[in-house]
């Protein structure tokens, strides 16, 4: 079981700060608690994890860099993803009675999530 008491902040970008010696008190206890919040992090990405991808990432040092090496891993655009939200709006029809604004509204939307999985859309498409 993991509990976490004491993080305030997570994250989201690299950092290689180093402690030097004779630092003052307020600058380590900060190292400290950055430090602290990384075991953590660490600690929660690899608990949810398959036992494979646990085993490939364990080594990795800070959770920013598991989160660089998922986002590697597992970010590519799906092509079936893109197929569906392309047919979502090449198939999409104006319902009876249906105002011409909530059709723009959805259509709009099929083509954001459609542009979000990566298609183009142009005349040709």
């Amino acid at each position: 079981m993991l509990i976490c008491n004491n993080s305030k902040f997570v994250r989201i970008e690299e950092s290689h700060e180093v402690l030097v010696e004779g630092a003052l008190k307020s600058v380590r206890e900060r190292y400290e608690r950055r430090q602290m919040a990384n075991i953590k992090a660490k600690a929660y990405m690899l608990a949810s994890m398959s036992n494979t991808l646990r085993m490939k990432l364990e080594d990795v040092e800070t959770a920013y860099d598991i989160m660089e090496q998922l986002q590697e891993k597992f970010g590519h655009k799906s092509g079936q993803a893109r197929f569906e939200a392309n047919k979502k709006y090449a198939n999409a029809k104006m319902a009876p009675m249906m105002h011409v604004c909530d059709h723009f509204i959805k259509m709009t939307s099929y083509f954001q999530e459609a542009e979000l999985h990566g298609a183009t859309i142009d005349e040709e498409n």
